[in-house]
């Protein structure tokens, strides 16, 4: 015969597990709002009888259970749907930093009025027009002379925009660079918390789910993968014998021979991002700012490296097997966007370098063509001269952060060569012999004719322009969307494992509840039946 006591441990047994079992229903109502917290449930089963000592016990009787036991305190999580978050995550961060940044780029040039580039544009063909009309009135050439300030003042302050934009980017990847290296360190430090604490047979949760967030967040930033790998080449054991595993977490898939030289953190060792400033040449924008500041800039435009030396670029030969080392996120975002770059099948990811060289590309042609139909010209006779001179250049430089206008014509609106014959003045002072044929000629062949080395019209060229920044922009606004409804369909289904619901919760307070009540209910009956067995038993007719 079993001893009575038996009961009360097996009633016991229930009157803990239930307890336990309200304590993590409370942690998980108290971190439903938690960001990154996964619910927790004990994984229970039922404690199985001990043989005792009753040699010729009849099989067939059977033997009571000892109550039940924790076999762990497991997270609700699914492993898949977080890889595959992850994995859309690195994708909806780049689109969504690139659609951000092309939204500055077409505000640059966003503008319809009168100050816009078409605007000034068609302002400048417009005072030709009049001094085509009366090429001698001084008014009208001044007006010319103010015009042709107000685009170059436009073309300037676009490419001063633009370039801005560069840096504002470059600050962002460099900020980026030191939170990914903080993120680096503290996954470093959460490895080696879960280790001490996992020596001793418990999993930590909590921790984990701290860690899980880092990977999230690291996954927003670049494109990682990682995996959970034996101790080599000795094994770790717990205090139970089972076996324990580190984190190793790589920038990149697992592709090349070589993707151990992409480690991000092993284990308790993290391989922090290293940056180099650019050499010469490796931005031609970035030296062109570096110049118009008259020295560096700060903080200065660098390449991002993995430890190994591994560079985030597009490509990069060191990874070698002709793998693709894209490295997607905010950080690889930022860098094509500030410098733009080509995939190794021919596609340009179009940065700001390439709106800048197409808007110089614009400015040298019209600069050189506009040049060679004024120099042919000749400009009206001022200050005492009674011959006006060859036209001349009416701009200078050939890039939009170099365009202005030539010394002789800021010096004088009569230097501004409107006729094709040589102008010269009566005793009175009156202008002779001179037309408005270069006038004509400006008009015709700039506005409206085709340019050699842009294959059209200034203004077609500048609408086509126009259309390339708002294509791309339109690009990575429509792959941001995508995205952004691709990674909301599997954050919801994650959340729907992960996340706490407190109505669930509820449920689970009343039936752990209930549980208790029900244990202490059953302890209070043994306890009955052992004070009637210790004081009851022997006492009859007492």
């Amino acid at each position: 015969m079993r001893s009575t006591f038996g009961s009360m441990n097996i009633a016991v047994t229930g009157l803990n597990i239930a307890q336990r079992q309200l304590d993590v229903t409370s942690h998980n109502i108290s971190n439903a709002n938690v960001q990154g917290y996964s619910r927790q449930r004990y994984i229970n089963s039922a404690m199985p009888a001990q043989g005792y000592r009753v040699q010729f016990t009849s099989p067939l009787r059977g033997k009571e259970g000892l109550g039940v036991e924790s076999l762990s305190l497991d997270q609700i999580r699914d492993v898949f749907l977080d890889r595959q978050f992850r994995n859309e995550q690195t994708k909806a961060t780049y689109w969504e930093t690139r659609s951000g940044a092309m939204y500055y780029v077409e505000d640059v040039f966003n503008s319809i009025d009168a100050n816009s580039l078409d605007g000034v544009m068609a302002s400048f063909f417009s005072a030709l027009q009049e001094l085509s009309k009366n090429a001698t009135d001084e008014a009208i050439r001044t007006n010319v002379v103010a015009q042709a300030k107000r685009m170059v003042d436009v073309i300037q302050t676009y490419d001063r925009q633009l370039t801005d934009l560069m840096e504002q980017q470059n600050f962002m990847l460099l900020e980026q660079v030191r939170h990914t290296n903080r993120l680096l360190t503290q996954m470093a430090a959460l490895n080696e918390n879960i280790f001490r604490f996992e020596m001793g047979g418990s999993i930590a949760n909590d921790l984990r789910d701290k860690r899980a967030l880092i990977l999230d967040e690291l996954a927003s930033l670049m494109d990682i993968s990682y995996e959970y790998v034996p101790f080599e080449p000795d094994p770790i054991y717990n205090i139970y014998g089972i076996e324990l595993t580190q984190l190793k977490v790589y920038a990149g898939g697992f592709v090349g021979e070589n993707y151990e030289d992409n480690l991000l953190v092993q284990h308790l060792e993290a391989f922090h991002l290293e940056v180099e400033e650019m050499a010469d040449g490796d931005n031609e924008y970035y030296d062109a700012m570096k110049d118009r500041a008259g020295g560096d800039i700060d903080p200065p435009f660098s390449h991002v490296y993995l430890a190994s030396g591994v560079r985030l670029t597009a490509y990069d030969e060191r990874i070698g097997d002709g793998v693709a080392g894209y490295y997607g996120g905010q950080l690889q975002s930022y860098i094509d966007i500030r410098d733009g770059r080509v995939d190794e099948d021919g596609t340009e990811r179009i940065g700001i370098p390439s709106f800048l060289r197409e808007l110089d590309r614009m400015v040298e042609n019209f600069v050189r063509e506009f040049n060679d139909i004024h120099s042919e010209g000749y400009t009206m006779p001022y200050g005492g001269n009674t011959t006006g001179n060859s036209g001349g250049d009416f701009f200078v430089g050939d890039t939009a952060r170099s365009m202005g206008l030539a010394d002789a014509i800021l010096e004088s609106a009569f230097n501004v060569a409107a006729s094709s014959a040589t102008v010269t003045l009566d005793a009175l002072g009156h202008a002779q012999t001179g037309n408005n044929e270069i006038a004509l000629e400006l008009i015709q062949r700039m506005k409206n004719g085709v340019i050699d080395g842009l294959d059209n019209s200034i203004e077609g060229f500048y609408k086509n322009f126009l259309g390339l920044v708002a294509s791309e922009a339109n690009a990575s606004n429509s792959m941001r969307t995508s995205q952004e409804i691709l990674l909301h369909g599997i954050h919801t289904q994650r959340t729907a494992v992960s996340s706490v619901s407190e109505d669930e919760e509820m449920t689970n307070l009343i039936r752990f509840q209930h549980a208790y009540n029900a244990a202490s209910r059953a302890i209070t009956t043994i306890d009955e039946m052992l004070d009637k067995l210790i004081n009851g038993t022997g006492r009859v007719g007492l």
